[in-house]
């Protein structure tokens, strides 16, 4: 888990670390701070404090000024393709969701009570889009009755009731939003028996990112509980509205200090253009006229995983670095390309005042790795190490912006995208104790995860097999091409475990 993606994750559990008079510290949510935790955080002390502080160098993150706002430029690109269309299918590409499997009584009512409290401290769930003046808004309306619904399970056995209500889980987790109505957001509970449920909640990512499913959560677990206890919330004040952030992003993007890091990107993207990777540079395998993609599925087996992460031990490198390393020199292996500019989705949370808003604030990062040279695998993660520390010390922008300042030097955008995800894990969470529900997506996918890139690998660490993925255009990839790209990957990652000091070149 790199550091940044350690901060996250503690931002979902309610968490925020950051400087106080050059040292760290913490504000937590009651019950927030676990031993475990407190332990991870004293073992990376180091670590994030060098991470914090090459932020706190770079001025960043911007000031978010309370605007008063009802309104705010979108600038998710996949929202611009798909609107047109009205109602969007909610797919992993422009959505979110989380799904839990309650064991002990929910009452609806009180449930009701503490959505309607998160919608009074989070304006942005009551938004919907609009197209203004060219440009794509997200415009709060009036508060609304709680987008909830509640279903109850009729049948003879409970293997039968578990089976239906797993199935229409399913069915309301892929159903479409209305973009021009709203709400953006949907809870549902189905109810299995009196003391047996499953809970969901569901945004849009036009209102919210994956950590704003864990605000969301967190959240309505502390109002359900004071409901039913006829007891104030303990809750951290919301300092600012999602739309505030919107406003004072696109202001800044006006500023010297936003063009400097706008030019930044474009520069690191412009200087190592993407030729696709296939081998003559050649990106128009063009099979169909839509954007639609696939997916290919790996598994980098126990023995492998566990010697990535002795290696990446062994090197002092986190798992990220080392799979990004094999990432780019597979990249070099298809397309004997030697500057490899790398689009990683980063969470954008590190303001203190971000941690518990609701709201999509996830933007791309670009990394680019020089494997000019013929350097070892071992000096690749250096390089890698060192863009990363580079790209971290620049504000991130919206990843638009940046193709619209390339667009107007007369150069289009592409580069394969990556991220890495920690796999959950059933942890109880106050009164709800969650058990894994499994909800299938539909089919084809539009996009590749949310990347604007026609190509993303995604990994998810098991603990003890790492899952990948790499999502694809079919516009752009046929499956051989990605299967061979697969194959490839894992030659590296297999030979690098054995000789980290083997030369680029050998890989051959």
């Amino acid at each position: 888990m790199t550091i940044e993606s350690f901060l996250e994750y503690c931002l979902g559990k309610g968490i925020h670390l950051y400087l106080k008079d050059r040292e760290l510290s913490y504000r937590a949510q009651k019950g927030a701070m676990t031993q475990d935790i407190l332990l991870s955080i004293k073992e990376k002390k180091s670590d994030i404090l060098r991470y914090l502080k090459s932020v706190e160098k770079a001025n960043r993150p911007f000031q978010v000024l309370s605007t008063s706002k009802d309104r705010g430029v979108l600038f998710n690109r996949f929202l611009w393709k798909d609107y047109p269309n009205r109602v969007i299918e909610l797919s992993s590409a422009n959505a979110t969701h989380s799904v839990i499997r309650q064991k002990g009584e929910i009452y609806a009512d009180s449930l009701i009570k503490s959505i309607n409290y998160i919608l009074g401290r989070h304006k942005v769930l009551n938004s919907s889009v609009e197209i203004l003046d060219g440009n794509l808004y997200l415009v709060n309306k009036p508060k609304q009755e709680p987008a909830f619904q509640e279903i109850v399970i009729k049948g003879e056995s409970l293997e039968e009731r578990e089976n239906e209500a797993i199935r229409i889980a399913n069915e309301l987790v892929w159903q479409e939003y209305d973009l021009d109505k709203g709400p953006l957001y949907r809870v549902f509970l189905i109810r299995i028996s009196f003391t047996d449920y499953i809970l969901s909640v569901g945004l849009h990512h036009a209102i919210g990112d994956a950590i704003s499913i864990g605000i969301f959560f967190q959240e309505l677990m502390i109002v359900y509980n004071s409901v039913l206890s006829s007891t104030p919330p303990r809750i951290l004040p919301v300092r600012f509205q999602y739309m505030d952030y919107l406003a004072s992003i696109e202001e800044w993007a006006k500023s010297p200090a936003g063009i400097r890091h706008i030019n930044f990107w474009k520069d690191t993207i412009k200087s190592a253009p993407f030729t696709g990777l296939l081998s003559n540079g050649n990106q128009s395998i063009k099979r169909s006229t839509t954007e639609e993609s696939a997916e290919k599925t790996i598994v980098i087996e126990t023995d492998i995983t566990s010697g990535l992460k002795q290696l990446a031990s062994s090197l002092k490198k986190t798992l990220f670095c080392v799979l990004l390393s094999a990432y780019n020199m597979a990249i070099w292996r298809m397309t004997g390309q030697e500057e490899v500019v790398v689009v990683a989705l980063q969470a954008g949370r590190l303001n203190t005042d971000f941690q518990n808003i609701i709201g999509n604030f996830a933007m791309e990062v670009a990394y680019q790795t020089s494997l000019t040279g013929n350097p070892s695998f071992a000096e690749i993660s250096e390089r890698v190490t060192n863009t990363m520390n580079e790209a971290h010390s620049h504000q991130p922008v919206p990843l638009d912006w940046v193709r619209k300042a390339l667009a107007d030097d007369g150069i289009s955008f592409n580069a394969p995208g990556i991220s890495i995800l920690t796999g959950s894990s059933d942890e109880k969470q106050d009164d709800f104790r969650p058990r894994s529900i499994k909800i299938e997506p539909p089919g084809v996918r539009h996009g590749c995860h949310g990347f604007p890139v026609s190509c993303a690998m995604e990994f998810i660490d098991r603990e003890t097999v790492i899952e990948g993925s790499m999502v694809y255009r079919t516009d752009v990839y046929d499956e051989e091409t990605i299967n061979k790209f697969l194959d490839i990957f894992k030659e590296v990652v297999v030979e690098a475990i054995k000789e980290p000091g083997k030369r680029l070149g050998e890989f051959v």
